[in-house]
């Protein structure tokens, strides 16, 4: 492979405390006992409108073939790393030959999802394909383009693919959210997404049903305005993508069962989540793997499934047998893991393209000795703010400028997880994550110096991210509606812990139902007949046009990424403690504008949002494991006008398809 292609720097794992050139690792807390079973379903639903929540549904259980890590009688392919990659030279802009336009045109894009054995970082597992890679390909097009992208789905349970952060405006229908508009593409079945770009910036689509996205099954969005390089303060001669995540070397299945299980929870505390082995670069990690040999083992009730691919709700039993909660074989075997390693031309500014595409930690990304300039946050172009290193909570998006004005050779890339977050370690965790950027001319081998991490400064800090101003300046209008949520996490009688928002907790509708087909069959006028059709769920219905001031409070003592599907929020208020003020003291000039938002522990946002976008909006934590215990809410727009939508043919075959599996 040419040095343009990036070659692959391998990196021995024989010391798995230290990082490059002896940088030492954090491993703190207890020791993660990590392979279990079986998806828990991630799909969305509805309930009750203006805020009244009703019963839960309980939470619905799922089932999977009893098969052990390694077994590949479900899976299609395994696969090397650089097959898994794929061509590198996608993640950089002028070797796509993307030409920027305002003529608007159609782009097609066929897609097939499978699984894989894989070995992102030193430990062989189950991951999710689109045609044969993870991270999957490019999705890039300009603004006003019509995109079609055809998907099939070649593995064993179902999938949807939500595309994060666009707008959807009059194709609800396409954002792809499972149990709320869509029921899922049936295993060896297909579905179309057919939408009109009315957003620009960076972003991505995953998977939005279970925690698919975990095993693989993302991938980076570009969408391009003709005047994005306008501002003299934007100008660069290049870009490249980078997708930051946390790694789990045990499947998503798994730690999904283990941390829904009655009493037990992940480590033996229930309520705690899983924590990453380590961080990825573009889909290359430097995690350990994690076998722990029998000796140690922890016995607990599991279902033997560690393969994770099937997934059929109505099935799932707590207790079908008993096992271990590690692999009984080492399937570690003599695996290595390596550095993601770019060469790029001196003297030249670079626009990198940020995306936290994670289940659980904050990421914290730098470049030794380059500054960062900040130019855009969530699709929204901000006024240049120069920082050191960025923090990106799970789904947050950047742009930055980076200069390469230093001598010429090699530096680090660092991917460093939010530790804070996490409640244990495992015995191998990697709390940092390496790239290795050459300036072109530098030796492929050179390795860069051992520095210091940087100090988290400037734009990267809880509370200096309010400082941005959004360079397309639009003031924020008053409100017309305001609905306070608090959410926390609650533990059952029988000992299992949900996330409410207002004492409601999300599940899914029953297989092959979705929440916009039972809209679409009614009228704002018949509310009644939402309520009681669409689940038990917060939901606020809106019956018009207005402008509507979400406040939300924390009763947690973590941190939660917020996302709004279909919608750009304001930020009108972010900062420590419950709000109980009222709209009167808010800044309407300019303020932030942004689709994703962390809640610090115990703190608060208010986000105002135009309700203009006719459908049912998912409000939710992006940790994947809050999702999967309930932390959603839902706004219904305009229901008169979903009741007007035409629901795609194959939409509505795969609901019915589902229905008769139990899909």
């Amino acid at each position: 492979m040419s040095e343009a292609r990036r070659q692959e720097e391998k990196v021995p794992i024989a010391n798995p405390g230290a990082g490059p050139k002896g940088e030492k690792k954090s491993s703190t807390g207890k020791i993660i006992a990590g392979v279990l079973a079986v998806i828990v379903v991630l799909g969305i639903a509805l309930g009750v409108g203006l805020g009244v929540g009703l019963k839960k549904h309980h939470h619905n259980d799922a089932t999977s073939s009893s098969l052990k890590p390694g077994n590949t009688s479900d899976i299609h392919n395994v696969v090397s790393r650089p097959a898994l990659l794929g061509d590198l030279d996608r993640w950089q802009g002028s070797k796509r030959n993307f030409v920027i336009s305002s003529t608007p045109t159609t782009r097609t894009f066929n897609w097939t999802i499978d699984q894989a054995l894989a070995a992102p970082g030193a430990m062989q597992k189950p991951v999710i394909t689109i045609n044969g890679n993870s991270p999957g390909p490019v999705l890039e097009a300009n603004l006003g383009d019509r995109v079609i992208v055809n998907v099939y789905n070649n593995m064993t349970n179902e999938t949807s693919i939500h595309w994060h952060a666009l707008k959807q405006n009059g194709t609800n229908y396409y954002d792809g959210t499972y149990s709320i508009t869509q029921c899922g593409i049936p295993p060896k079945g297909h579905f179309t997404y057919n939408f009109t770009v009315q957003d620009v910036g960076t972003t991505w689509y995953h998977a939005h049903k279970a925690a698919q996205y975990t095993d693989g099954l993302i991938g980076p969005i570009i969408f391009h305005s003709p005047n994005e390089t306008a501002m003299t303060a934007n100008k660069y001669d290049d870009e490249y993508t980078f997708i930051l995540n946390d790694m789990y070397n045990t499947v998503s299945t798994a730690l999904e069962w283990r941390f829904t299980a009655v009493g037990t929870g992940i480590d033996g505390q229930p309520g705690d989540e899983p924590s990453p082995d380590g961080g990825m670069i573009n889909g290359v990690s430097q995690s350990r793997c994690a076998y722990i040999p029998p000796s140690n083992l922890v016995i607990a009730e599991r279902r033997r499934d560690f393969d994770g691919m099937q997934n059929k709700v109505s099935q799932r039993k707590r207790s079908d047998t008993t096992g271990t909660l590690y692999p009984e074989t080492n399937y570690c075997g003599n695996l290595t893991t390596d550095y993601y390693n770019v060469t790029l031309v001196g003297n030249s500014t670079y626009r990198i393209r940020l995306i936290n595409a994670g289940t659980f930690t904050t990421t914290i990304f730098s470049i030794d000795n380059h500054n960062l300039t900040v130019i855009e946050a969530d699709g929204v172009s901000i006024e240049p703010y120069v920082a050191q290193s960025v923090e990106l909570a799970v789904a947050q998006r950047y742009s930055v400028l980076v200069k390469l004005d230093q001598k010429p050779g090699a530096y680090w890339i660092r991917n460093v997880l939010g530790t804070d977050q996490l409640r244990y370690t495992g015995p191998l965790f990697n709390e940092s994550t390496f790239g290795v950027l050459r300036y072109e001319g530098t030796d492929t081998a050179a390795i860069p110096a051992d520095l210091p991490a940087p100090v988290v400064a400037n734009g990267t800090q809880f509370g200096t991210m309010t400082k941005f101003v959004p360079a397309d300046k639009l003031d924020a209008p008053q409100p017309t509606n305001q609905q306070n949520v608090y959410f926390n996490m609650q533990y059952t009688a029988n000992n299992q812990h949900y996330m409410f928002f207002n004492s409601t907790s999300w599940t899914p509708l029953p297989p092959g139902q979705m929440a916009l087909s039972a809209i679409n069959t009614t009228t704002a006028s018949n509310t009644s007949f939402i309520a009681n059709n669409i689940g038990d769920q917060l939901n606020y219905i809106n019956p018009s046009y207005g402008v509507f001031d979400l406040v939300v409070n924390s009763q947690d003592d973590g941190d939660h990424p917020f996302h709004m599907h279909g919608h750009t929020f304001f930020v009108m208020s972010q900062g420590d403690g419950h709000f109980y003020g009222d709209s009167s003291s808010f800044n309407t000039t300019n303020p932030m504008r942004r689709d994703t938002i962390l809640i610090q522990s115990y703190g608060h946002v208010v986000l105002r949002i135009i309700m203009d976008n006719p459908g049912i909006w998912a409000f939710h934590c992006h940790i994947t494991w809050h999702m999967e215990i309930g932390l959603l809410l839902t706004l219904t727009n305009l229901p008169d006008k979903i009741a007007q939508f035409s629901l795609p043919d194959d939409l509505l075959a795969n609901c019915k398809v589902n229905a008769q599996n139990g899909w």
